[in-house]
């Protein structure tokens, strides 16, 4: 799972503002520095920033504005870094909740923050809920940017996969082929991503098409 990859700032900007800085907006750039933190593999330090600019926001802000959100969903990462898998679902899920609340219905934040908690299912192996939350980020992703855009395809591909493992094999076959037919266009028959795609249709085809199928000769139709 990605962590959330935030702006960078000038260190010597976050240096003044680990010494005191008053401005009622020093939260973001001790969230800026954690996610840096993050990145670099110091899960103790990002986790400490995080918190600190938590408090800030919550004490600026109130706790349900949705600027809050990405404070809990930067230490969701943290806490899947240090394998706290309650702490990273319960960082989500707060998250989730301050969003779905303060902003509009199909907003894209919401389709972030639903996709890094059912990324966090899968790594879970409980497909079941994280099929429902990416299906819940593709609809918020389309009514956003349209049915053809390359993202839209990526998050086909995305969702075929879980099919796949749940062993919905026409369904994930279905999801590919759209797939295909919005990204081969955009990035060419060569691209990595594309053929990726196709190799994962040539093998789901594979499991869903018998053998015997495969090997029985198809009638040849008269003239």
């Amino acid at each position: 799972m990605k962590p959330f990859i935030f702006k960078t700032c000038l260190l010597a900007t976050v240096v003044m503002c680990l010494a005191g800085c008053t401005d009622d907006r020093d939260w973001i750039m001790l969230q800026q520095e954690a996610a840096k933190l993050i990145e670099a593999g110091d899960l103790e330090g990002a986790e400490d920033l995080a918190q600190k600019s938590l408090t800030r926001a919550e004490d600026t802000l109130g706790p349900d504005h949705a600027d809050v959100a990405h404070v809990h969903n930067t230490l969701a990462m943290v806490a899947y870094g240090k394998q706290d898998y309650a702490q990273t679902e319960a960082h989500h899920r707060r998250a989730l909740a301050i969003q779905e609340q303060a902003l509009a219905e199909h907003d894209l934040e919401i389709g972030r923050t639903l996709t890094y908690l059912g990324d966090f299912f899968l790594s879970q192996r409980k497909l079941t809920e994280a099929v429902d939350l990416h299906e819940r980020a593709h609809t918020i992703l389309v009514s956003n940017i349209g049915d053809h855009h390359p993202d839209v395809g990526r998050s086909m591909n995305n969702l075929a996969r879980l099919y796949t493992a749940q062993n919905r094999l026409r369904d994930a076959a279905d999801h590919h082929t759209q797939a295909l037919a919005i990204l081969e266009p955009v990035l060419g028959a060569d691209d990595p991503e594309v053929k990726m795609v196709i190799d994962n249709l040539t093998t789901l085809y594979s499991d869903i098409v018998p053998p015997e199928a495969k090997d029985t000769p198809q009638p040849v139709e008269s003239p």
